[in-house]
């Protein structure tokens, strides 16, 4: 009782563990999700990376783009100052020519026209200004003001332009106009450039709180390269705890399973201890009724005796001894034989199995072989063995297996020597029907069932196996039959007398329905690698058809 509530406190234990082992696998779950998350940071890091990269070639070409436009505003500057200059310049040699024209002499108007070419050369400056305003006009189409602002100097100075031509005299007061619009536009030109600035300015304040986010996100990535190794370090250190966990809980289950294999070997010894005491009690109350009575006896035959004797000698008389005749036994058994093969005639008129009866299902009379066998026939199939509820004990000696015990209504086994007359042609199939204690069905199909004669120990012979329970009775192929007088397994225990019941043992059983009802019979579902408990169980015999060969 000690070694049991040591294993029972080991069992809690172990029921404790697998708490652990659960917490275990919560705590996985949990840094699998924090390293997945990880990731995606340093993912999230990476393409702000990319952005931060990208935001700084933009800013770096703008800065290039708004250096360019400023030296080339500079230019237009300083050529727009000495246009404005030569044409003050001209304007002033204009009007002095014009308060001097009524004096002048031919050879000075020749000099005022030779100061005219002079002009044109100037006006092949202007050709250069339209050049630099083209560049202009090319910069700023992306800004439509600008553009606009651009189109209309062209159409002023192409104006300019066909005027000096034709050598008409210009009119400086709208040279002058437009100059003072040119002014004008120089300053819308001089606002967008600061506007433009202003955008640049921004754009460096954007590319520096870039860099801080950068910065931000390469501190976090190096922290979460700090900390992955210690979530891999710790990830470890609870694999090898899972691990021993789980090698701990093998360990325990398989004490578990040691230990319920004890406690049922204990059980059976104790349940075979209890029944031989039992027989042991009967058998020396029999004895001791035996003793009893034959002492009675003795002396009824002794006090019998001493009369006889006293009477013979009192009497000498001689009993007479009445003899009967040999005719008159010869008569006897002459009446008898006609008696004897009526019977034999009935006997023979029997069917040999359950495939020769048409009725309903029942109990009917069958003759195998040797002698007549009483079972149940359905549907011309021979009941075998039926268990159900534990009302007959299948705890007997081999010579009760062999002649068959039971009621075929109820709980039954045909014997071996009938199995043994039914199958001997090889023309034998063979189903077993099962329910387990959960109400599911099974059913294991053999197109081939045989079981040998005495001298072969009644060996079971199957093959051709079907049906939703696992081919379990192939495992104790071959063996002979073992009852709890008669062990012939090949383990090194004695099978019969641990399950209680007769059957084809081998190291013991995967199936085993003959065995006591109150330990469970058993079935072994190799599939799901799990014992299928029987409630209830029936083994029929059927004939196989013509297409095989029988009859």
């Amino acid at each position: 009782m000690d070694e049991l509530r040591l294993e029972m406190k080991e069992m809690s234990q172990s029921l404790n563990n697998s708490k652990l082992l659960r917490h275990l696998h919560v705590i996985r779950n949990e840094l699998k999700q924090a390293l997945m998350e990880t990731s995606d940071l340093a993912q999230l890091a990476r393409t702000h990376e990319a952005r931060v990269d990208k935001l700084d070639s933009n800013v770096s070409r703008l800065k290039y783009e708004s250096q360019q436009f400023r030296s080339m505003l500079a230019e237009v500057k300083s050529n727009h100052a000495k246009l404005a200059k030569e044409i003050k310049a001209k304007q002033m040699q204009e009007m002095d020519m014009n308060s001097d024209n009524e004096v002048l002499a031919p050879h000075e108007i020749r000099h005022s026209r030779r100061k005219l070419r002079h002009n044109k050369a100037g006006r092949n400056k202007l050709v250069n200004n339209k050049m630099v305003h083209t560049q202009i006009s090319r910069l700023a189409r992306t800004q439509q003001q600008l553009d606009e602002s651009q189109q209309s100097l062209q159409t002023q100075i192409l104006d300019v332009q066909r005027r000096l031509d034709r050598f008409e005299e210009p009119n400086w007061n709208l040279i002058t106009t437009k100059v003072d619009f040119l002014e004008v536009e120089s300053k819308f030109l001089r606002t967008d450039l600061i506007n433009i600035t202003q955008k640049v300015m921004d754009l460096d304040k954007v590319h520096s709180s870039m860099l801080e986010l950068r910065e931000d996100v390469e501190s976090i990535e190096n922290k979460v390269d700090k900390t992955i190794p210690d979530f891999r370090k710790e990830i470890s250190k609870l694999d090898v705890n899972f691990a021993q966990l789980n090698a701990q809980s093998s360990y325990l289950k398989e004490d578990q399973e040691n230990l319920r294999q004890s406690v049922k070997a204990i059980a059976v010894s104790v349940s075979n201890t209890i029944d031989r005491a039992e027989m042991d009690r009967l058998e020396m109350k029999k004895l001791n009724d035996s003793i009893v009575a034959l002492e009675g006896r003795s002396k009824q035959h002794f006090y019998r005796l001493n009369d006889h004797i006293l009477k013979s000698e009192a009497n000498n008389i001689e009993a007479n001894q009445s003899t009967i005749s040999l005719p008159e036994i010869m008569g006897e058994v002459k009446e008898l034989q006609p008696v004897e093969r009526e019977y034999e005639d009935l006997v023979n008129q029997l069917p040999k199995d359950c495939s020769g009866v048409s009725g309903q299902a029942g109990d009917y009379l069958i003759h195998p072989g040797h002698a007549p066998v009483d079972t149940w026939c359905e549907n011309g199939t021979t009941l075998l063995q039926r268990r159900y509820n534990g009302s007959v004990e299948f705890n007997r000696k081999f010579v009760e297996y062999v002649n068959g015990f039971g009621n075929p209504a109820s709980e039954y086994w045909i014997g071996l020597e009938s199995m043994h007359r039914l199958t001997q042609d090889n023309c034998s199939s063979m189903r077993i029907d099962m329910t387990d204690i959960y109400g599911g069905v099974w059913y294991a199909e053999y197109k081939n069932f045989y079981v040998g004669n005495a001298d072969s120990g009644y060996a079971l012979e199957i093959s051709g196996f079907s049906g939703n329970a696992s081919d379990a009775f192939e495992y104790q192929n071959h063996m002979e039959f073992s009852t709890i007088d008669r062990d012939r397994d090949i383990s090194n225990t004695h099978c019969a007398g641990n399950y209680e019941g007769g059957w084809w043992f081998s190291h013991c059983q995967h199936v085993n329905i003959n065995g006591k009802y109150t330990l469970g019979l058993t079935w072994f579902d190799a599939a799901k690698n799990e014992w299928i408990a029987v409630a209830t169980s029936e083994m029929r015999l059927f004939r196989r058809s013509l297409m095989h060969g029988c009859v």
